[in-house]
């Protein structure tokens, strides 16, 4: 079970550095106002699959095991994963290509459907079924790298992702976050400016 733990461990750091280094090369896109070069969404695709590989094999393994009721965590982290995918699943519906969904294309800010209660219920689908798959395992490390990435996509949503889509879309996407909660709630009315 060391080795295996190790293992996970050397994996984290590895898809840590590898994370920074797709950030990086993201800002530097989104700087440009360009949409993502090839090789970073592969980054992008390779970095969420791998990552979501060493939450579910550290669950699986129960590294760090908590000491929970099994029944009563895998009840709640199924209905998570449940949930979790449908929300997942809901927002890649909305975008109808794979390109958009990639971030290789920009071509229209998508308000419709479950992106009208939700600027991002892909990544909340996401955090919802990490967060699942940690607590059916009952895995303390899972639960902590699911933190850690939960982090690191809150703040590329805050710090690249939005200020990019505010110098693509302008004034639509300005007036959408006012009136889109983040991940997920009640549609707001903007405030008109006074005349």
């Amino acid at each position: 079970m060391n080795l295996i733990n190790n293992i996970l461990y050397l994996c984290t750091i590895v898809l840590s550095t590898f994370g920074l280094y797709i950030l990086y090369e993201t800002k530097k896109a989104y700087e440009r106002e360009n949409p993502l070069p090839l090789n970073i969404s592969l980054g992008w695709w390779i970095l969420d699959i791998a990552w979501t590989l060493t939450i579910l094999l550290s669950a699986y393994f129960n590294v760090w095991q908590l000491k929970i009721d099994e029944k009563v965590m895998f009840i709640g982290g199924l209905a998570m994963l449940t949930s979790g995918t449908a929300l997942l699943l809901a927002g890649v519906a909305e975008f109808h290509s794979i390109n958009r969904l990639s971030g290789l294309e920009v071509s229209k800010l998508i308000t419709t459907g479950i992106y009208s209660v939700s600027r991002n219920p892909q990544f909340l689908g996401f955090y919802i079924i990490m967060l699942g798959l940690s607590i059916i395992g009952r895995s303390g490390y899972a639960l902590l790298i699911t933190i850690v990435a939960i982090i690191y996509c809150h703040y590329y949503i805050v710090k690249l992702e939005e200020p990019y889509l505010e110098r693509i879309f302008g004034e639509e996407y300005s007036k959408y976050k006012l009136e889109t909660p983040r991940y997920i709630g009640w549609r707001r009315k903007a405030n008109k400016p006074k005349d």
